[in-house]
């Protein structure tokens, strides 16, 4: 039989290991929470760490799309200075232009060529419009002024044998002009005439092959001819008549660079001479001309 007195310190035992047994638990507690905690440091600790990561990672980015637009932005400054060195197709060509005829002519003989003992007059007096009365020398020096302009815009050097119309300069002095200044070719600007006014179209005018004077310069006098005569046909749509060789020129006979003559519509037609006088229509046969010295230039 227990006593009460037994039981009480049973009871009192009981009461102790229960203590015991709470704090142990406590104890065992307190580790968890410590570990919670550096649970979450270290999950801190991963956020941040993925955060950098990213910044990084946006850094790269941003370095990389910076990267590449200065490499585009170069790439367009290169491609802009290559455009803005684009050579131009007369670039270090040098053309002579002869505007044929003067305000008065000059009926002295020279020379037809270097020895000879033919002669013909110095300079002509040209014939003159039908329905506009403007004489030849100066519809040659409106177009030459014209191709003249539009040549320097495509990079070429241009002398003029004349630039007005009160000179006195012969056919022989006119391809020295060329001659002296080291010319490429030589370009000699008339217009034609004929007793029959129904006439109509454009030609040029160059030497033979057998030209005692300078026949070494038929080849690309003719090619000069044709590229000519076939850019100012497709431009201004006047009929083609054709490339004329004759050793007949004394302008032709004394150029030692090639040399043409174009004839760029009758004057003697009515319908052509006013057409020729239209201020918008020359701009066209000048553009023309200047395109034919381009692709002559364009087959070397």
């Amino acid at each position: 039989m227990i006593h009460r007195h037994t039981i009480s310190k049973l009871t009192a035992l009981i009461l102790v290991l229960l203590v015991l047994v709470s704090a142990c638990g406590k104890k065992d507690e307190a580790p968890e929470e410590g570990a919670q905690a550096g649970t979450t440091e270290e999950a801190a600790e991963a956020v941040t760490g993925e955060a950098a990561a990213a910044s990084t990672e946006e850094a790269a980015a941003a370095s990389t799309e910076e990267s590449a637009a200065a490499a585009s932005t170069e790439e367009a400054a290169a491609a802009g200075t290559t455009q803005a060195a684009e050579v131009l197709p007369g670039t270090g060509r040098l053309v002579a232009i002869d505007a044929g005829h003067q305000a008065q002519g000059n009926f002295d003989r020279e020379p037809i060529g270097p020895g000879a003992s033919e002669t013909k007059a110095k300079v002509a007096g040209g014939t003159s419009g039908v329905s506009t009365g403007v004489p030849e020398y100066q519809l040659t020096l409106d177009i030459s002024l014209l191709l003249r302009d539009i040549l320097e815009e495509r990079g070429y050097s241009v002398i003029m044998v004349r630039e007005t119309n009160d000179v006195n300069i012969s056919n022989s002095e006119r391809a020295a002009l060329a001659n002296d200044a080291g010319a490429d070719i030589l370009v000699r600007i008339h217009a034609n005439g004929s007793d029959d006014h129904s006439v109509t179209g454009a030609m040029t005018i160059c030497q033979t092959p057998s030209n005692p004077y300078n026949g070494q310069l038929y080849a690309a006098s003719r090619r000069l001819s044709d590229c000519v005569l076939d850019a100012y046909i497709q431009a201004t749509g006047i009929r083609r008549e054709y490339v004329w060789e004759t050793d007949s020129m004394s302008g032709i006979n004394w150029a030692q660079v090639p040399v043409t003559i174009l004839e760029m519509g009758y004057m003697t037609n009515p319908d052509q001479d006013r057409m020729m006088q239209d201020r918008d229509f020359q701009a066209v046969m000048a553009g023309g001309i200047a395109d034919g010295i381009d692709a002559y230039f364009a087959a070397e």
